[in-house]
């Protein structure tokens, strides 16, 4: 039999060896031991994964295969992510290549109905790729973020934050996508430095300095640092000045301390409509009101020679007006960090617009809590300071999306009039106007709802309609932990044995935009941490330290490397040399050498397999017999590297413990200790001397398979299956 033996590992039986782990069931958690619990976080459904998702879901791997064989009882939860605005926009883009149709020439449920399309044709393929990674998760248990659970779970939870009122709704400046015409999170807005002008426009007696002479259409006022003694005869003033079609206008002068007195003239003009900054100046001087001059598709609406011209046109012909009404002293050389939508490419402008936002500066102390307390702890440690200065810095989450794509608002309105009514099943609000600067034309009366309202609570005649807009995709990405194993359900059994998770793994770049708001979500919601540790990965570069992306060329795809050195050596070349929060250098000499380390293996099982005949048998025999010196200390090293092993891989030293037994396997083992048995062997004087060699090679061999399957499962399960005894394939974590 021991003659049969391959000579190499044949990669193409990886799939076979996934298939028939997964048909045995061993993925499920069994056992009494201590639960250990990961979700894992669920890759969206735009396209084909990466090697950064590689390297999440092999770091989560080897901790659950190390925890399964030390008898935790494990569950690693598979999803995948609906991911709103990304679907949203590559399914138009789709639309309008293949029919060459906009989403306004299509209506909302043709639009879902290929985006379901574009979901089916990629959800089996993200199940693919995640098996052909080895993802020991239990796929009974897999969880589609817009399946009919998760939208029970994020109807509930913005029902739930709403009566807390945790959730409101208002007017207020937000990041707009001018192409999706969206509003957008702050992780959605790239910036990309451009070379501009920076313009000196006369207001005046004054002059100010700007990058964007087009939104002086909209200015409410001029302000001064109230320090700034150039300026202080003019603050609260009027100051009457020229405009770009030659009529005359006026100004008030505000002092405000946010001005800096040392960009431009210190003078700035404020627009309220179109700043941020000049937003919150706004809430410190409400008398200067606001005026808004760009519509949603990024195109100048006031009326006059501007009307219908985009941002950049618009730019244009009111600097060349300026210039000819000799209002333009001077322009100098500016680069400008401009904001881009990551999903559309298109300007992203500061629009006023009435959306529906989370209390997270009521959430955020609770947040900060679990992290300072050491509740969740962090690895890097380092990464609660970036943490915390972001929770220093934030602001309410606004969550309202004008898309199509997504989950819509639980919320109706009444058609005929507004009225205010609250009890357990309704909530129900009246938008009134408080003042100009706040929520303005909302007049329309709406219910907060689990449900579609049988009969309208507030006129009690008209059928509800439903508010067209959806949440952001990070809202129900941030119930994850928790709606993943069975959340409203209260009493569902893996919230209950499961929750909080043990640990969640995941790329530092997604810190605030992700983690923090799942830590947030889930004390508002459930009243505990969403898990007890969360580890970071860094990015994956290129040999070069750059980004990789499909548009530099640089790109590796993880699959195609997986066929072509196999899934053992992907994993580990991920993992090697690396450390917590960390950016690392990838190419593919780093997968040779764990090829190459992938055929030591085999081949240095294969010999002693073929050497000691049945390992099973001679491994247990071992147990009972005397040792030499040499072997004495073999054995002991060994047995300080299994210690090492399981604490490293507790620290998250995963790169260590990998390196450790990469060392310790090819030297210690194949090149000294199997040496020096095989001369044993050959010049043994006594048949006895021989089997002990045997039954220390064997033994040595099955204890170092127990560490390896962490790390390269595929391979250390065909060598259990082809060189030990018996026909059925077993545990690739068992002994």
């Amino acid at each position: 039999m021991r003659s049969e033996i391959p000579t190499r590992f044949d990669r193409s039986k990886e799939t076979e060896i996934y298939a028939a782990w997964e048909a045995s069931g061993q993925f499920k958690p069994e056992g009494k031991g201590e639960p250990f619990s990961m979700v894992v976080p669920p890759p969206n459904v735009t396209g084909e994964l990466h090697l950064g998702h590689a390297l999440t879901y092999a770091i989560h791997d080897i901790l659950a295969r190390n925890r399964r064989r030390r008898g935790y009882r494990v569950l690693l939860v598979p999803g995948a992510d609906h991911a709103g605005i990304a679907t949203q926009a590559l399914v138009e883009k789709k639309i309008r290549a293949e029919q060459k149709l906009g989403r306004e020439e299509i209506n909302r449920e043709t639009f879902e109905k290929e985006a379901w399309q574009w979901t089916n044709y990629f959800l089996p393929k993200i199940k693919s790729s995640l098996r052909r990674f080895g993802l020991s998760c239990d796929w009974g248990r897999f969880r589609f973020t817009l399946d009919e659970h998760s939208q029970t779970a994020v109807r509930s939870a913005f029902v739930r934050l709403h009566q807390k009122g945790l959730v409101y709704r208002g007017r207020y400046l937000v990041n707009w996508d001018t192409k999706l015409q969206t509003a957008i999170s702050d992780d959605e807005v790239v910036y990309q430095p451009k070379p501009g002008r920076l313009y000196w426009i006369k207001y005046g007696p004054v002059s100010v300095a700007t990058t964007r002479p087009e939104t002086k259409l909209g200015d409410t006022a001029l302000a001064v640092h109230p320090d700034d003694m150039r300026y202080k005869k003019y603050i609260g003033q009027e100051i009457s000045y020229l405009t770009e079609t030659g009529e005359t206008a006026k100004l008030p002068v505000i002092a405000d301390k946010a001005v800096d007195p040392e960009f431009g003239s210190g003078v700035v003009k404020v627009t309220p409509a179109h700043d941020h900054a000049d937003w919150a100046m706004l809430q410190r001087h409400k008398e200067i009101g606001f005026n808004e001059v760009i519509g949603p598709d990024g195109k100048i609406t006031q009326d006059g020679p501007y009307l219908g011209l985009s941002i950049d046109q618009a730019r244009e012909k009111i600097v060349a007006d300026l210039t000819k009404q000799g209002l333009i002293e001077k322009t100098t050389d500016y680069t400008i960090r401009t904001p881009l939508s990551e999903r559309s490419g298109a300007p992203v402008e500061p629009r006023l617009s009435v959306e529906w936002f989370v209390k997270t500066t009521e959430l955020k102390e609770q947040a900060r809590q679990a992290v300072k307390s050491g509740a969740i702890k962090f690895f890097p440690k380092n990464l609660e300071k970036v943490y915390f200065h972001w929770l220093d810095n934030l602001h309410d989450w606004c969550v309202s999306r004008q898309l199509w794509w997504g989950h819509r608002l639980p919320v109706w309105f009444c058609q005929t009039k507004t009225g205010t009514i609250s009890n357990s099943q309704f909530s129900i609000s009246k938008q009134t106007q408080n003042s100009k600067f706040e929520i303005q034309n909302s007049s329309d009366g709406y219910a907060v709802s689990l449900e579609e309202p049988k009969t309208c609570p507030i006129c009690k005649t008209c059928q509800m309609k439903q508010s067209k807009e959806v949440l952001d995709t990070w809202f129900s990405s941030g119930l994850w932990p928790f709606s993943a194993l069975g959340w409203p359900n209260e009493e569902a059994a893996d919230l209950k044995a499961f929750f909080p998770t043990s640990l969640l793994e995941t790329g530092a770049d997604i810190l605030f935009f992700w983690v923090s708001r799942m830590i947030m979500l889930s004390l508002a919601l459930t009243g505990e941490v969403p898990f007890r540790q969360v580890y970071f990965h860094g990015l994956i570069l290129d040999q070069s330290g750059k980004k990789m992306s499909k548009s530099k060329g640089n790109v590796l795809d993880p699959i195609q490397l997986i066929e072509k050195y196999g899934a053992d050596a992907l994993r580990m070349s991920l993992i090697g040399n690396t450390s917590a929060g960390a950016d690392q250098k990838y190419s593919e000499q780093k997968i040779i050498k764990y090829r190459n380390f992938v055929t030591k293996i085999w081949n240095a099982s294969r010999f002693v397999a073929l050497t000691v005949g049945d390992l099973t048998h001679t491994a247990a025999k071992a147990e009972q017999t005397k040792l030499d010196p040499t072997e004495e200390k073999f054995f002991k090293d060994l047995a300080k590297l299994e210690q090492d092993h399981n604490r490293y891989l507790d620290q998250f030293k995963l790169a260590l413990a990998m390196e450790r037994l990469y060392e310790f396997f090819w030297h210690d083992f194949a090149d000294k200790f199997l040496e020096y048995e095989k001369m044993v062997i050959r010049e043994a004087d006594q048949p006895q001397r021989a089997v002990r060699s045997r039954a220390a090679l064997g033994l040595a061999l099955a204890r170092l398979l127990e560490l390896l399957g962490d790390f390269a499962p595929f391979v250390v399960e065909e060598i259990k299956q082809t060189m030990l005894t018996g026909n059925a394939r077993i545990n690739s974590n068992d002994a």
